[in-house]
């Protein structure tokens, strides 16, 4: 009788301490991902190593489905380029409210664009080290994800990338390039 009175016990101890929280199942793409997520938080660090786009795939428990999930990020540009422009899109989970905060270490924000289901960092000056994404280290807003509509056990994922240049800016440079070379051949004749 007492040992079963222990295995109940235990077992309700067991129950309450499952996972309550939003859970990264899978990433994708060559970049580094460590998840600090929570209950009613989604939370990492991307490092990227090259610029390949990175999918994270989450379910959610249900403990995240009191409210909208808070949701920062901190973004570290190991490949030491040129960072102008970064993305997160949404599948199956949108932003709501206001846009959160934006805070590169060493470059400026020029724009920020925001829709329900995908948030792009214009930035005025290169970043080349990393960026806060919401509230990672304090001072910050953390951006908002909607649950209602969403029950325990439905997934998500956030694809970050950073887009490719446009073929007009590839080829303006080496337009000018060229007519640097024309205008000096001139010159020299």
């Amino acid at each position: 009788m007492k040992l079963t009175k222990l295995f109940t016990v235990l077992a309700g101890l067991t129950l309450s301490c499952a996972a309550n929280a939003v859970v990264l199942t899978t990433s994708t793409g060559s970049n580094l991902v460590t998840d600090y997520s929570g209950t009613g938080l989604v939370s990492f660090d991307l490092d990227l190593a090259d610029f390949s786009g990175s999918t994270l795939n989450f379910v959610l428990e249900e403990a995240d489905l009191q409210g909208p999930l808070a949701f920062n990020a901190l973004v570290r540009n190991l490949a030491g380029a040129d960072l102008s422009r970064f993305t997160f899109s949404l599948q199956g989970i949108s932003f709501t409210g206001a846009p959160g905060s934006v805070t590169p270490s060493f470059g400026t924000v020029g724009r920020i664009d925001a829709s329900p289901f995908a948030a792009g960092i214009s930035f005025g000056r290169p970043e080349y080290a990393e960026f806060q994404f919401g509230n990672v280290l304090g001072g910050g807003q953390d951006w908002l994800l909607a649950t209602s509509g969403l029950r325990a056990g439905d997934s998500f994922s956030i694809t970050a990338s950073v887009p490719e240049p446009s073929t007009a800016a590839l080829l303006l440079p080496m337009l000018c390039m060229a007519g640097l070379m024309a205008a000096r051949r001139r010159k020299q004749d």
